[in-house]
């Protein structure tokens, strides 16, 4: 894999086998999982009798198994690999994060590029609108240049608007980044970030679960919101309208128990919707990086102008285990039940509890009344 592919360590034949069962229609990364789970190995897994693996798979990657196309479409992600020196990191291999474990459907495969890592680094994800205003876009960059000066790693999704601008903000401190596509990592998504993708390939890291040549498609960015949060400690939202994306990554956020924070914005403004019922219902005010790294319990950055911020004590990024989606509505009814009640039946911190009923409530599940919360048939 040349001088980055030292994420690279299982055996070729392992791997190639892993390449296989990832490329199978049909197959699954809960699937896969446990498969390997069940086989100790992707060899052995691919390897199964008919029988055997139709009924840990079904019939369409069975039938798929041993066709020509999938051994070409195998062939070709790893010649792709060795020309664009994409590192792939495979479920439970060497440098696999931990932290993607916690998801309900960790990726199966990740491919790496540029020279940036994925282990041992504060990160924060800075998401929003890629319908972002000038000021939003402006206050993704400066928090972008914020973190990067403090030495913290910026995730984001690499789309137009806010996720662009963070980028763009933590490159020029020469900070570290992180940009997670929801297309192959050989091409950049969308096109008018083109520059930006290239300096990021220098000096950060471009992260995917779909394999060069993946175009990108609308069900991939929901996929990819999911990477986003586990590859962060805490989550940073601008600007986002009702129904942003943006929110399904807080969402995963939550489920994994990450602290969220949100920029407050105009009550008049559709793209602060989103971000102002967050913040209505728990989330951490931001308005500039100090206030994140106070309530993270992280060392301060220095500001030129005076020196040394003095420490300020604040509350650690919650690590509570938060209760499913479908958990919280499944204890939502037609009969009203009040905060003090839910908190009561889930165990779940007010707080954590209230911005998932925010989520419910944009997504139309759920609505509040004078008496609390029901649920929305």
């Amino acid at each position: 894999m040349g001088r980055r592919g030292r994420g690279t360590l299982r055996s070729p034949e392992e791997l190639r086998a892993f390449l296989t069962l990832r490329l199978l229609p049909g197959l699954g990364d809960r699937t896969l999982m446990r498969m390997l789970e069940a086989q100790g190995s992707a060899r052995t897994a691919l390897s199964l009798s008919t029988k055997a693996f139709q009924r840990a798979a079904g019939a369409g990657p069975e039938k798929a198994r041993g066709a020509p196309e999938v051994l070409r479409r195998v062939d070709a992600v790893l010649e792709a690999c060795l020309r664009f020196e994409i590192r792939i990191l495979t479920l439970g291999g060497p440098g696999y994060p931990p932290s993607l474990l916690a998801l309900t459907d960790p990726p199966a495969v990740l491919f790496l590029r540029g020279p940036g890592e994925l282990a041992g680094q504060r990160s924060v994800a800075i998401v929003g609108s890629r319908r972002a205003s000038p000021v939003g876009r402006r206050t993704g960059e400066r928090l972008g240049r914020e973190f990067g000066r403090a030495g913290i790693t910026v995730v984001s999704g690499l789309a137009l608007g806010i996720d662009g601008a963070a980028h763009r903000g933590a490159r020029a401190e020469a900070g570290s980044t992180i940009a997670v596509l929801g297309s192959g990592p050989d091409r950049a998504h969308p096109r008018g970030n083109l520059a930006l993708f290239e300096e990021i390939l220098e000096n950060g890291l471009i992260v995917s679960e779909f394999p060069p040549g993946e175009p990108p498609r609308p069900y991939h960015f929901p996929r990819r919101n999911r990477i986003i949060a586990a590859l962060s400690r805490a989550v940073v939202v601008v600007e986002a309208a009702r129904r942003s994306g943006a929110l399904i990554t807080v969402d995963h956020a939550l489920d994994l128990g990450l602290d969220v924070f949100a920029v407050p914005g105009s009550v008049e403004a559709p793209q602060s919707e989103g971000t102002n019922a967050l913040l209505r219902d728990g989330a951490h005010l931001i308005v500039k990086a100090e206030d994140l790294l106070a309530v993270m319990g992280w060392d301060l950055p220095l500001a030129p102008e005076t020196g040394a911020i003095p420490a300020r004590p604040g509350l650690r990024g919650r690590t509570a285990e938060a209760p499913t989606p479908g958990t919280l509505l499944g204890a939502l009814t037609g009969t009203p039940r009040s905060l003090d009640d839910l908190v009561g039946a889930l165990g779940e911190a007010p707080g954590r509890l209230l911005a998932r009923l925010t989520r419910l409530e944009l997504e139309g599940s759920a609505r509040r009344t004078e008496d609390g919360w029901i649920a929305v048939r």
